[in-house]
Order: C-alpha cells, then structure tokens, then sequence
C-alpha cells in the first residue's frame, strides 16, 4: 500500500504545473552592449572541424569542412563531400586569394586578389569576409544606434538597438545573459540571423551557429568539434600552393 502511495505522489507530482522563473535582475543596456564587445575582442581565431549545411534556395548542400579563421580577414576551408573526398581548398591572408578545385580532372587552382567578387564565387556568402569572420568568431557587429531598449520573455532577453534610415538590431540573451543570437533589419525587413547553441564550459564559445539571410533564401548551419579558439595559426596556412602539373589561373571576369 505504501508503495502505491508514493507512486501516486509522485505522478501528481509530475502533473503539477511549474511557473516559469520571473526575471529577478535585468542589466542596463550597456552592461549587455560590452559584454558583446568583449565577446568580440576575446575571440580572435578558430581552428575547429565543421559540419556544414548550406542551404540557398531549394538547393540543400552537405559538407565536412576544416575550418581556419583569423580576425580581422583570414580564413582557410578544405571542404571535403561525405565520402571524405576533398572537393575545394580556399584560402585568403586579406590580400590574396588561391583556390583549387578537385571537382574536374585534371583539378583547377585559381589566384588572385582577395575580393569581395572572387570570394563569392566560391563562398556564396553575400557579406563582406570581415562581417562573416565576425559572425562566426561570436562577436556580430553592432551597429550605430541612438536608441536602446530592453524586453523580457520567459526566457530570452531582447536588446533592441535603433539606427539611422529604420535600421534596427536585436541581440537576444539567455537567462546566464548570454548571447544567443542577433537579427539586423531595414525597416521591418530582416536580412541578416544569426543564432548561437551549445556552449561548453571550458571556453563558453558556442558550437552549433546558424547564419540566415532571409532575401538571399540563404541558410548555413555550423556543428563545430575539436575546436581550439584563440590558437596561433602560422601564416603560411592562409595561402596555397597549386598541385603538381595543374598551372596557375587568373579568376574569370
């Protein structure tokens, strides 16, 4: 009988609805601003494994990539397809560009300048490689703003930041006050998301980021592993050196 007692607690137990915990403590806005400007300042460079989903239009691309990057403009991506075949190797010190492609045989190896223009052809990423380093280094811009304004949800915080010409930003907050994603609007319009997941304690540098570029239908999704943040990466890493008997070639036009 006892036994049947305790097992009726407890189930009542489970169906007695818990309340959300009230927000006891809300930061000023400027706390929250410098604690993403020390997010930004504190990462510098990643060297990490990822598991890429991009995904542009109705077009759905898979990939394993090992990933290189460097504040304020250098990166580094060997893509490989779920073979463990290496599809494309890319690399950019700010100034140059080099790119081999081993989608064709023989394979191709471009360089030239590290421009916006070049490195959309291979990135398909429409935002400056500053911007996009800055993103996925957990430190989203913020933008020039004279107004700032905080609500509360059950769990999320918003810091709504207001600029010239309607622009606007949202930085989004848990309940630890940590970022958790960023929204960037025209007037009513969002075109550029950004949401961060799985912080491990040993740095707090998340390893799951999504990048949504709601005009472009762009949506990238990023699982990070073997992650090292802040880590010397030589130089030489952020350039190529083309394969034996493939020429070099200027980017097309």
């Amino acid at each position: 009988m006892r036994w049947l007692i305790l097992a009726l607690i407890i189930l009542l137990s489970g169906c007695i609805h818990r309340s959300e915990p009230v927000w006891t403590e809300v930061p000023m806005a400027q706390e929250l601003l410098d604690s993403v400007t020390a997010n930004s300042r504190r990462y510098t460079s990643l060297d990490a494994t990822a598991s890429v989903s991009m995904t542009t239009g109705i077009k759905f691309f898979p990939s394993q990539q090992f990933l290189l990057l460097q504040k304020p403009d250098q990166l580094r991506t060997d893509v490989l397809n779920g073979f463990g075949l290496l599809l494309l190797q890319l690399a950019s010190d700010g100034e140059t560009l080099s790119v081999f492609l081993n989608t064709t045989v023989p394979g191709r190896f471009y360089r030239g300048p590290a421009s916006y223009k070049n490195l959309y052809r291979f990135v398909k990423v429409p935002l400056a490689v500053e911007d996009l380093l800055a993103l996925l280094l957990y430190g989203p811009p913020l933008i020039m703003h004279q107004e700032s304004n905080i609500t509360v949800s059950k769990k999320i915080l918003t810091l709504t930041l207001s600029g010239h010409n309607n622009s606007r930003q949202e930085l989004l907050f848990d309940r630890q006050f940590r970022l958790i994603g960023c929204r960037y609007f025209t007037g009513r319009e969002k075109y550029l998301a950004v949401d961060y997941q799985k912080f491990p304690p040993q740095n707090q540098f998340p390893q799951w980021i999504k990048i949504m570029m709601p005009l472009e239908k762009i949506r990238i999704k990023l699982e990070l592993s073997e992650l090292k943040v802040n880590t010397t990466i030589e130089p030489v890493r952020f350039s190529l050196k083309p394969p034996v008997n493939i020429p070099i070639e200027e980017f097309p036009e």
